[in-house]
């Protein structure tokens, strides 16, 4: 199997409720994601454009989640604060699941497969920490 990859990267704010350690508290994160996409190893051609890769992770991810607050929609204090944000016209995104980078890695990799073939998505949170969802399960 041949893959290529891509990177952005963005930044948002999240808050894990009733977690016992600091992320309890509402705190952001300059998100680096990285899109591997697969082609067969028999194919002969290019496995995407890198400029159609970075497009698809543009409208899916980015124009979504840049900036924005990123909340479980299933958490009464979380939603509250989504009601604070829109009340002054601030971009949040509700999702039905804990924002932690497992489940965003998870949730970034079937949006994006709607649309290409993910091999696996990489979300690093910091630096040197990362979850990874990958096609192997």
């Amino acid at each position: 199997m041949l893959t290529v990859s891509k990177e952005c990267v963005f930044d948002a704010a999240h808050v894990l409720t009733n977690h016992v350690g600091q992320c309890k508290n509402l705190h952001g994160h300059t998100y680096r994601l990285i899109v591997e996409v697969a082609k067969s190893e028999k194919s002969t051609d290019m496995i995407i454009d890198f400029k159609d890769l970075k497009s698809v992770m543009q409208e899916v991810i980015l124009d979504r989640f840049d900036h924005a607050f990123i909340y479980d929609e299933r958490s009464e204090s979380e939603s509250d604060i989504a009601a604070v944000i829109a009340k002054h016209r601030m971009r949040s995104v509700g999702i039905p699941f804990r924002s932690t980078a497992e489940n965003l890695a998870r949730f970034f990799y079937h949006q994006l497969s709607e649309h290409v073939n993910v091999h696996s998505v990489k979300l690093f949170e910091t630096p040197a920490s990362c979850a990874t969802y990958s096609k192997d399960g």
